[in-house]
């Protein structure tokens, strides 16, 4: 499947990390941040894989007006006009929205596809190719299109995505339910069952299906999608366009709005060797471990002595010494030290909610 002028990407690059404390922060989120020591942030890993097939000059970057100054540093190539700068930090459908106005003011036939900037995709070949397939799909379907991958564990801070009735792109399948970070039961039955996918967060869809979506939830029916976007001067007036385009019922996360709120959504099965970078847990699995499981990010040197399974992220020039700690988390950032059980990530998350409120 080849590339054509028509596709648009929008990468969602305004979210603070929390779950990533404290060396991710309000001032400098994950998504600007290497975890893996490519000497590339996943904000710029993520760029060029899109880059490798999609034209810059239609890669779109949504980022919170506070972070622009990062992304020009870290994405020199974009244009600058195709940064849209959130003033508020808004949840993932209204950015993704905001996003697919300006691909239809470029193009009204503009098929799109959205993506967190802060995954990892190890298999950059497939994923251009069954990205393509994708595109190509929405483009012939007036349908929103989820990528799925098959689980590999019953792990409950994923979303399951349950596979339907076959449909006529490669490897679809209409969505039948979703469940958003089920409990360890439900994980397990999900992932014996066949039937799921783990829900990548990566969307596609071609301009004017999201428009004829939103006309029937919103207060403009009269016009189409791209004589909206037409309509629309200042960034004030395009935030109060994505504002009445929901109403009370619908909810703002992207995953929920599409694979919840939409009747017509399809999944495509992937492989390209995704994981999330979400909490510290899901950074251990994915980063390369030494022999008792431990990883090391950062710092200029690290003594383990009886770990195993460790997450342990310094600053440049740090040592430490960890001894005696089973699955732990030990992350540094200037004056701050955290120290915890990386077994539970909701565990984990409510420490850095009570530490972030209270410190």
């Amino acid at each position: 499947m080849e590339a054509t002028n028509k596709n648009y990407c929008i990468i969602l690059a305004g979210g603070i990390g929390r779950r990533l404390w404290p060396v991710s922060t309000k001032e400098a989120p994950k998504q600007f941040l290497d975890f893996f020591g490519t000497g590339k942030s996943l904000l710029q890993q993520t760029f060029e894989r899109f880059v490798r097939f999609i034209p810059r000059d239609h890669i779109f970057v949504s980022t919170y007006q506070n972070y622009v100054s990062l992304v020009r540093e870290q994405l020199p190539d974009l244009p600058e006009q195709n940064i849209l700068p959130e003033p508020v930090q808004l949840n993932t459908a209204p950015a993704a929205i905001w996003g697919t106005w300006h691909t239809v003011l470029a193009d009204p036939e503009a098929c799109v596809v959205v993506s967190p900037a802060d995954q990892l995709i190890q298999d950059t070949q497939a994923f251009e190719r069954q990205i393509l397939n994708g595109l190509a799909y929405v483009d012939a379907h007036a349908e929103f299109l989820a990528m799925g991958v098959k689980p590999t564990m019953p792990n409950t801070a994923y979303g399951y995505i349950q596979m339907g009735e076959e449909q006529p792109g490669p490897d679809c399948f209409r969505v039948l339910s979703f469940s958003e970070k089920p409990e360890l039961t439900y994980a397990r039955m999900f992932l014996e069952s066949g039937e799921f996918l783990w829900n990548t967060g990566i969307f596609l869809w071609k301009g004017r299906t999201m428009g004829t979506q939103l006309s029937r939830d919103g207060r403009r029916q009269d016009l189409p999608v791209e004589a909206v976007a037409r309509q629309m001067v200042t960034i004030a007036e395009e935030m109060e366009y994505v504002r009445s385009s929901f109403n009370e019922n619908m909810p703002h996360q992207l995953d929920l709005f599409i694979l919840e709120h939409c009747q017509n959504v399809s999944v495509q099965v992937c492989n390209f060797g995704w994981a999330d970078v979400g909490c510290w847990k899901e950074l251990r699995e994915v980063s390369r471990q030494d022999a008792d499981g431990n990883v090391v990010s950062g710092g200029s040197g690290v003594l383990l002595s009886g770990s195993q399974n460790c997450m342990v992220r310094l600053p440049e020039g740090m040592k430490a010494v960890v001894a005696g700690l089973d699955n732990y988390v030990v992350a540094v950032q200037d004056n701050v030290l955290m120290v915890c059980p990386n077994d539970n990530p909701d565990a984990v998350r409510r420490l850095i909610n009570e530490a972030q409120m209270n410190l």
